[in-house]
């Protein structure tokens, strides 16, 4: 931060303009108040609030030496070229707004002897009509720049009462000295009065009028009250309430806070509850039970939901596949809903509402229920339980975040939330249009665009109030930076190099559908400190189809270097990091090539192309399916020529050992501080509530408080082994009741559940021989590319979990076999091999001809 304080005129109107005039400086859209004090000035040149005393002897300082100072105050007269960009009448203008919001009086005669004490001179200023004049020209220039399409921000001057010298100045000063101490006061004198908005509100109505208030509070108070009485809520970025919440904070007084609570299920369907509070990240919190979650928000002290513990019931409409969220009304829900009930409710109320699940001392309903049906249930509690609603930020959600931008994807484009009607998102400083908003369900907006999105725009609403959005078409690069507190998580523990050769690379570039591409952008560029699990599962399921697990695509990701889980520290959950874009040499029978690893956004990815492409290279994309991730690589270039290039790492590709199930289990550990939550169920092929009785059982335990990772205990033969990895256990478990959880079929390893994944090493090692990554599908469908003699290692590595087939059947054999089902089974040359099939299951026999 300088440290040094503008000497001139000149410099005091530019930095006084980019401050307060441009579309880069305090806000956007247009000018209705201007709030300049001795810290704000100081912050308009780039020093701490703190300096506000320099700033201001510094600004006094300049103006003085100004020949043309009293001429701009008394006629209008000034040097246009004063500064670059600037018009050169603003730092006038800004005295006379400093000037009035040091006043303690009302009226305005006031003004001309504390304009004449500040300066230190002997002047009357009886004929102040240039002070008039200047702010009309001060509009008519900043909509000139505005139609000119640079960024400055149009000037709204209050309707002519027959001003002819400072009624402007008067009107345009908000806040002033005299409007904080005024709403100071007005707190000393109603404590309290803060936790319930409405009657705050209507108590300042009966006393604004006859304060000694500024104009410019008045007119910001009125146009304030007339959008909450409009039962607009929105108004969180009003200037009027800005004021509020500042004078709040300085007298320690707390005012209701918007808090969201949000029920969703993990990859087992285990409910989790997290408590977010806008704009207070420190606060937000996840919980394991609705009992924990709703002490969470009473602790959080006055809230939209402070109600929730005392009503004993709350509603939650659906806002994604698997998620929910609480509202304050039922005329928020469309549809169905999900209600959550104290226990004193649960008696009472629950038959009503179908089957409940517990969770805590409350329960929350299993399936969805009509509104209909729950507005009768909970008939007699509807008025003691509404909800307040307060005043919040017209929210952009939904959207992902790439540094201080939004990523401008058409598929991720973000929502607004926002009860002002439809929002206007125009193009910086313009007035038409530049993105529709359309309506899609109450009170929330999508952005929609014909094309990927880039640069500045202002988010107008009907209450006065604007924001800015900046939005980027592709992700800006990290600085691959590792998060802290995280804790690795291997699945396998047994690696050597690679020995094989790959399959041939491709030749060609293959395209990539723009929602998947979208997807993978996406991914990239909210990563950069990692994602929550609560975070990525959502944006995946916003562009992936219906049919299709989230959680099997997030562990498509994994499989294909795109992200690595890693355990949170001192907490359950994951947090999962992007991987580095690396360099990984590999040979085929013929040739030398490279194929990328990790995550590699747009601008890296168009880095290496051009880097291959000047070393005399070609480059290949692969698609497999149509929401598989593309594997991308290069032939013919000198890898290490590439590496210099673009300074990215090598990495050497690995492959398994040959130790069997050579998983990275947990040490023995003490389950008195957990609580079983889930079995596995072999008949539905994942984790349920309960389980038919088996030889081989495996559970999933959760620490109570939430302190520690989960477990998952496999029993099997009078012995427990214990598993940090959810992946080596549903493997370990399926090995010991030798139920295959994959089957070989032609060219792939084809998953025969609905659930469980190969260990990370083995699917790392498929990738790089076969040159493909894994195929995730609709209906729970999932496969590996794999040979025949891959799925064999495979099978001798977990053995009893991956059903590989029939590898040395003689020819005759097959051909026999073929004539005894009376050709049922179908024979097929392939590989040098005579195969009959059974046609029915799909599983093919192989023999060696």
């Amino acid at each position: 931060m300088r440290e040094d304080l503008p000497t001139s005129l000149a410099d005091w109107e530019g930095a006084l303009t980019r401050r307060f005039l441009t579309a880069a400086g305090e806000g956007v859209g247009p000018i209705r108040s201007f709030d300049i004090s001795p810290e704000t000035l100081a912050m308009a040149v780039g020093l701490d609030a703190s300096a506000g005393d320099r700033a201001v002897l510094s600004f006094k300082k300049a103006l003085l030496a100004d020949w043309s100072l009293y001429s701009a105050l008394e006629d209008g007269s000034f040097d246009r070229k004063l500064a670059p960009n600037c018009h050169g009448c603003f730092a006038y203008l800004a005295l006379t707004i400093f000037v009035d919001s040091q006043r303690d009086g009302v009226g305005a005669a006031e003004f001309r002897p504390k304009l004449a004490a500040f300066l230190g001179v002997d002047r009357s200023f009886s004929k102040l009509t240039g002070v008039a004049t200047m702010w009309r020209s001060l509009r008519d220039w900043l909509a000139r720049q505005v139609k000119a399409g640079k960024p400055f921000r149009k000037l709204v001057l209050p309707d002519e009462d027959g001003w002819v010298q400072i009624g402007y100045t008067l009107r345009l000063s908000f806040p002033s000295r005299r409007d904080r101490t005024f709403l100071g006061n007005f707190f000393d004198d109603n404590p309290g009065i803060a936790s319930d908005e409405k009657a705050m509100l209507a108590s300042l109505r009966n006393v604004v009028d006859r304060s000694n208030a500024s104009k410019g509070l008045h007119d910001a108070f009125d146009e304030f009250y007339a959008a909450y009485g409009q039962d607009q809520r929105s108004l969180a970025d009003h200037r009027f309430w800005k004021l509020v919440l500042s004078v709040a904070s300085a007298r320690n007084v707390q005012m209701p806070i918007d808090a969201s609570l949000e029920v969703y299920l993990d990859e087992d369907g285990l409910l989790n509850f997290r408590v977010d509070v806008a704009d207070k990240s420190d606060l937000a919190s996840v919980h394991a039970t609705l009992q924990s979650a709703v002490a969470a928000i009473a602790r959080l002290g006055p809230s939209n939901l402070q109600k929730v513990a005392d009503v004993g019931y709350i509603v939650f409409k659906r806002i994604g596949t698997s998620r929910w969220s609480a509202v304050p009304r039922f005329s928020d829900c469309r549809g169905e809903v999900k209600v959550g009930l104290c226990s004193r409710l649960t008696a009472a109320v629950g038959t009503k509402l179908g089957a409940l699940r517990l969770s805590g001392d409350w329960s929350l309903t299993v399936d969805p229920v009509s509104i209909a049906r729950a507005e009768d249930a909970l008939r007699r509690l509807l008025a003691k339980g509404e909800f307040p609603q307060i005043i919040s930020s017209a929210a952009v959600v939904g959207g992902v975040r790439t540094d201080h931008h939004w990523l401008g994807r058409r598929s991720v484009l973000p929502m607004i939330v926002t009860d002002l009607g439809l929002p206007t998102i125009v193009a910086e400083g313009e007035d038409d249009p530049a993105l529709v908003c359309k309506e899609i369900e109450p009170n929330r907006y999508a952005i929609k665009s014909r094309r990927p999105v880039g640069g500045a725009f202002e988010l107008r609403s009907s209450a006065s109030t604007a924001a800015r959005l900046r939005f980027v078409a592709d992700a800006f690069v990290h600085d691959g930076q590792r998060p802290a507190n995280l804790v690795d998580a291997p699945e396998w523990n047994d690696s050597v190099k690679m020995l094989g050769r790959s399959a041939e690379p491709p030749q060609d570039w293959d395209s990539v559908p723009e929602a998947l591409d979208d997807l993978l952008e996406a991914v990239y560029a909210g990563g950069r400190r990692g994602w929550a699990e609560i975070d990525l599962i959502p944006l995946l399921e916003r562009i992936l189809p219906a049919d299709m697990s989230p959680w099997d695509f997030l562990r498509s990701l994994q499989d294909a270097t795109i992200l690595t889980p890693l355990l949170r520290a001192r907490y359950r959950g994951r947090t999962w990091i992007l991987g580095q874009a690396s360099l990984v040499p590999l040979r085929s029978r013929t040739q030398d090539f490279v194929l990328t690893d990790g995550c590699v956004p747009a601008l890296q990815r168009r880095d290496f192309e051009q880097a291959v492409k000047a070393l005399g290279g070609r480059v290949f994309r692969r698609m497999r399916s149509p929401w598989s991730v593309p594997l991308m690589g290069a032939t013919g270039v000198p890898i290490e020529r590439l590496r210099q290039r673009l300074d990215w790492p090598l990495k050497s590709p690995t492959m398994p050992g040959r130790r069997p199930a050579a998983f990275d289990d947990e040490p023995q550990r003490r389950l008195e501080a957990y609580r079983r939550e889930y079995l596995w169920s072999w008949d539905a092929g994942r984790f349920a509530f309960e389980s038919a009785p088996s030889r081989v059982r495996l559970a999933r335990w959760v620490h109570l408080g939430g302190r520690d990772h989960d477990v998952y205990v496999v029993s099997a033969a009078g012995r427990d082994r214990m598993f940090v990895s959810r992946c080596g256990a549903i493997v370990d478990a399926h090995m010991q009741a030798g139920k295959a959880m994959y089957r070989f079929e032609t060219d792939r390893l084809i998953r025969t559940g609905r659930d469980g994944f190969l260990p990370d090493q083995i699917a790392h090692w498929l990738r790089y021989e076969n040159l493909a990554n894994p195929q995730p599908a609709g209906s729970g469908g999932y496969a590996y590319e794999a040979s025949r003699s891959q799925a064999v290692m495979i099978a001798k590595l977990l053995p009893g979990a991956i059903d590989a087939g029939e590898t040395l059947r003689p020819s005759w054999d097959a051909v026999a076999s073929a004539r005894r089902s009376g050709f049922a089974e179908r024979l097929v040359f392939t590989d040098g091999r005579i195969a009959s099939g059974r046609t029915p299951y799909g599983t093919t026999q192989r023999s060696n001809a």
